[in-house]
């Protein structure tokens, strides 16, 4: 039998991001479709503004873990964000090195456990961040499971 893959959502900028940064998430997103299926958000192009919405939100409760691209501000981005926390999905934020960041995104993933922040030189780092942000995120929640069961 074969072990199902990790539904990812990936949430990053669009409106106000450049080109060239939208077309890196893409081939990142395709890099990822090896280990996990990537929900797809439905973008700029296609679908109404409640469409938009209502898809967008769906792939956060319907994801395992969700990676939030935050190099470019995003208001999208930051509601999909607070959706994720107030659902308690494990959640990886990340800006490449040097970018700022808001200082909200900051101390969220100070207050909130299912949400960390990373930085990244490149792109291609992501992914081995992403495996060892779920790596963490299932051992944590192995050992709160043991800590349950020997209690009980």
């Amino acid at each position: 039998m074969s072990r199902s893959k990790s539904n990812l959502y990936i949430g990053c900028a669009l409106t106000y991001a450049p080109d060239n940064f939208k077309q890196d998430v893409e081939q990142l997103k395709d890099n990822l479709r090896t280990d996990y299926d990537v929900l797809d958000f439905v973008g700029l192009k296609s679908g109404t503004a409640v469409e938009v919405y209502e898809s967008d939100l769906d792939c956060v409760r319907q994801c395992d873990y969700m990676l939030a691209i935050t190099d470019y501000p995003s208001l999208g981005l930051g509601w999909e964000l607070a959706t994720a926390t107030s659902l308690n999905k494990p959640t990886l934020a990340v800006a490449q090195v040097n970018n700022e960041v808001s200082r909200l995104v900051l101390g969220a993933a100070e207050v909130h456990a299912c949400l960390d922040f990373e930085q990244y030189e490149d792109m291609q780092d992501i992914p081995d961040l992403l495996g060892d942000f779920i790596l963490q995120t299932t051992e944590l929640a192995t050992f709160k499971q043991e800590n349950v069961e020997n209690i009980a």
